[in-house]
C-alpha cells in the first residue's frame, strides 16, 4: 500500500521521527493543491462545453425544423405545380376537341 513503510522508517533510527513524515505531508499537500487547481480548470473547461453544447443543440433544433418547414414548403409548391399541369393538359384536350370539331364542320 502507499502509506506502508512511514513508521518502519521512523522506528528503525534512519531519520528522525516526524522528519520524513512532514516532508511526505508537504508533498501530499502540494500534490492535492495541484489535483485541486486541475480539477478546477476542468471544471471551467466542462461548463463551458456543456453551454457550447446546449446552444449547438438548440440551433440544431432549430435547423430541424426549418428543414421540416422547407419540405413542407417545398411538397405544397410540387402539389400546386400538379394540379396547375392537370388543368394545363384538360384545356388542351377541351381545344383540341373544339379545334377538331370546327374543323369537321
Amino acid at each position: 500500500m502507499w502509506f506502508q513503510g512511514i513508521t518502519g522508517q521512523a522506528g528503525r533510527g534512519r531519520t528522525p521521527p516526524g522528519d520524513g513524515l512532514v516532508d511526505r505531508l508537504k508533498d501530499a499537500e502540494h500534490d492535492a493543491g495541484r489535483h485541486e487547481r486541475d480539477m478546477s480548470s476542468f471544471e471551467r473547461e466542462r461548463i463551458d462545453l456543456e453551454h457550447r453544447v446546449n446552444r449547438m443543440e438548440a440551433e440544431l433544433e432549430s435547423l430541424r425544423k426549418r428543414r421540416l418547414e422547407a419540405y413542407a414548403q417545398w411538397w405544397n409548391a410540387r402539389d400546386d405545380r400538379d394540379r396547375a399541369l392537370h388543368i394545363c393538359r384538360k384545356l388542351r384536350r377541351r381545344i383540341d376537341r373544339t379545334r377538331s370539331a370546327g374543323d369537321q364542320e
